[in-house]
C-alpha cells in the first residue's frame, strides 16, 4: 500500500483539468500492478474545448490497450509514454508503448466495432469496442487519429481542434 501512495504522490498534478489528474493516477496504479514503467507528460492546458468524459474515454481506451500490449513483454521492456498538450491550434494526445507490432493490413481494421487483435479467449471479455469509441469521439470533434506501429513500438496520436 505504501508503494501505491508513493506513486500517486510522484504523479504530476494538472490542476487545470481534474479529470486528467485522476485518470493519470488510476492508470499509473494499473500500470504499476502490471510492472509497467508509465510516464505522463501533461501540459498546463485546460482541455476545456473537450468534454471531460470524452477526454477520459479517449485516453482510458488508448492507455488500457497499451497496458494490454505491453504486459506481454518481459518486465524490463514494459514502457508506456503518455503526452497530453496543445500547440495553440489543436490538442495533441499521444500514447506510445512497447509491445507487439500492429500489422499494416490491420491498422484500419482496428477501428471497426468488434474487431480485435487480442486473443478471442482473453479473459472472455467483449473485445473490439475501445478504438471504435475513440474514433467516434475524435470524429465528433472533427479531429484525427493516427497509428504507427514499427520496431516493437506502437503510437496512437489524436489531434482535436482547440475551437
Amino acid at each position: 500500500m505504501r508503494e501505491e501512495a508513493k506513486v500517486i504522490y510522484q504523479l504530476p498534478s494538472n490542476a487545470k483539468n481534474p479529470a486528467l489528474s485522476v485518470l493519470s493516477q488510476t492508470k499509473s496504479l494499473k500500470a504499476q500492478n502490471h510492472n509497467i514503467d508509465i510516464q505522463f507528460h501533461i501540459s498546463n492546458s485546460s482541455f476545456d474545448s473537450i468534454q471531460s468524459i470524452d477526454l477520459v474515454k479517449i485516453l482510458s481506451n488508448l492507455i488500457d490497450n497499451a497496458i494490454d500490449a505491453t504486459s506481454e513483454l518481459p518486465h524490463a521492456q514494459r514502457k508506456i509514454d503518455v503526452y497530453c498538450g496543445d500547440n495553440n491550434v489543436e490538442y495533441v494526445l499521444h500514447v506510445t508503448n512497447t509491445g507487439p507490432v500492429i500489422p499494416a493490413e490491420e491498422k484500419e481494421k482496428i477501428f471497426i466495432p468488434g474487431y480485435s487483435t487480442k486473443s478471442k479467449n482473453a479473459e472472455r471479455k467483449i473485445r473490439g469496442q475501445g478504438l471504435y469509441i475513440v474514433k467516434k469521439i475524435v470524429g465528433k470533434y472533427h479531429g484525427e487519429i493516427r497509428v504507427e506501429s514499427i520496431d516493437g513500438r506502437t503510437s496512437f496520436e489524436v489531434k482535436l481542434p482547440l475551437k
